[in-house]
């Protein structure tokens, strides 16, 4: 009896335990389940910085254009009947007094602006066997460069003629031959006119003395030149 009442009451904590869990089992498939809903966060991203134009580069200038100067062309000057210079008779009891030209040794005063020695003419004046005539350059100058001459660097000469007076001064001063022409003739002229010569006469001489000097003028020498003299 004990045995059956047992049995009985086992089998019906089974049956019971079995209901219970099959309860359980039914009541948690009924429940809803509730899942986190996840939404969507756009994150705004930053706008790129604009990047600033770069300046432009003026464009460079074109370059100007500096004014050649034509070649200076000097005109011949018209050529001039040739004129005879008379040298003033001598006075003598015996023969004529034999006047050396001064040649072309003179190549420009040492010292321009001293003048005095500047001029070395190798036996200058004349002599015979009755007397002679010495001539000494005392007071010369350099002739001026001409503008035109500087600024396109020209050198070149100019042969004179001119008389000597008893006292020392220059009259008659001529152009014989230039080279280039119509560039220096006026300043070798106007200088050759304040040239002063010391005159010693021997021997009984008198009269005036016709010299003849190749004048060289150099365009290096233009910054010397001498003020209000031409």
């Amino acid at each position: 009896m004990r045995f059956l009442l047992s049995l009985l009451g086992g089998l019906l904590i089974t049956v019971a335990v079995f209901l219970f869990m099959q309860s359980l089992i039914k009541s948690r498939q009924q429940q809803e389940v509730l899942l986190p809903v996840f939404s969507i966060i756009e994150i705004p991203q930053e706008k790129p910085e604009e990047e600033e134009p770069e300046p432009e580069e003026p464009e460079p200038e074109e370059p100007t254009e500096e004014p050649v100067m034509e070649a200076l062309e000097v005109a011949a000057p018209t050529p001039e009947p040739a004129v005879d210079l008379e040298m003033a008779a001598l006075d003598f009891d015996m023969g004529e007094i034999r006047i050396q030209s001064s040649g072309d040794r003179w190549r420009g005063p040492v010292g321009a602006g001293t003048g005095a020695g500047a001029v070395n003419l190798a036996g200058g004046g004349g002599e015979d066997a009755q007397g002679f005539i010495e001539v000494i350059p005392y007071d010369t100058r350099r002739p001026n460069v001409p503008d035109v001459a500087y600024q396109n660097r020209i050198s070149g000469w100019v042969l004179v003629a001119f008389r000597v007076t008893g006292d020392g001064q220059t009259r008659d001063v001529r152009v014989l031959d230039a080279n280039p022409r119509g560039v220096f003739e006026e300043k070798v002229v106007a200088a050759v006119e304040d040239w002063r010569y010391r005159v010693a006469f021997y021997g009984g001489a008198t009269g005036s003395v016709v010299l003849t000097q190749k004048v060289e003028v150099q365009w290096e020498n233009y910054p010397q030149n001498m003020p209000n003299v031409d």
